[in-house]
């Protein structure tokens, strides 16, 4: 498996995550001229970043990804057997990519000084903050999210919220977790699989930040 990715992509990190907990071989490859060029578009029309590919069968977007992945590689299962808990974790993934993420990701037009607008900062934090009660609200950690092992709904926000109290905090916003998101995310950072998956996004995120 060929997975297209880059170091700093957030949601290239959330699937690399399936693929070290799964175990799955795969080689990692960044776009040779950019995500946007016309040579990966050709190869993947959305032109978006990331994707898997099997011979000369492409599928992109991450969460098409994670759900196939689930199902191609069904050890460990990273979705719950009970239905109803195994559609509220995929409402978790939705709510993340729909809702939760595009917060986040609207802060970084504001990372450099001269680019920022304070009050759109603070209405962006505001809102990211009414975000996670509500994810606070709806998770059943035991001890991830909602599952006894890590599960798909944890992958978004183990990347989203360390992401966003970076960028929050470079902004000079602060953000405080919900204690029940705060303890799960400490606990799930620590296991071994999430940190060698998100070792390469944790290094290219800080060198951004940083620059």
């Amino acid at each position: 498996m060929i997975f297209h990715a880059t170091a700093l992509s957030s949601y290239s990190a959330k699937v690399r995550l399936v693929l070290c907990v799964k175990g799955v071989d795969f080689e990692e490859r960044a776009p040779a001229q950019g995500y946007r060029s016309a040579e990966y578009r050709a190869l993947v029309p959305m032109g978006t970043l990331p994707a898997i590919q099997e011979g000369d069968w492409v599928l992109s977007e991450s969460e098409a990804i994670n759900e196939y992945l689930e199902e191609r590689y069904p050890t460990p299962p990273m979705l719950p057997q009970d239905l109803q808990l195994r559609a509220q974790a995929r409402f978790l993934c939705r709510f993340h990519d729909l809702y939760l993420e595009p917060r986040v990701r609207a802060l970084f037009a504001h990372v450099k000084p001269a680019q920022r607008n304070p009050q759109t900062v603070l209405a962006l934090r505001d809102d990211i903050d009414a975000r996670l009660r509500q994810l606070a609200s709806w998770v059943q950690p035991q001890p991830f999210l909602l599952t006894p092992t890590i599960g798909l709904a944890d992958c978004g926000p183990l990347v989203t919220l360390p992401l966003a109290s970076q960028v929050l905090a470079v902004c000079g916003q602060p953000l405080t977790l919900p204690p029940v998101l705060g303890e799960w995310l400490q606990m799930a950072s620590a296991h071994p699989d999430v940190e060698r998956a998100l070792a390469l996004w944790r290094a290219a995120t800080q060198t951004w930040l940083a620059s």
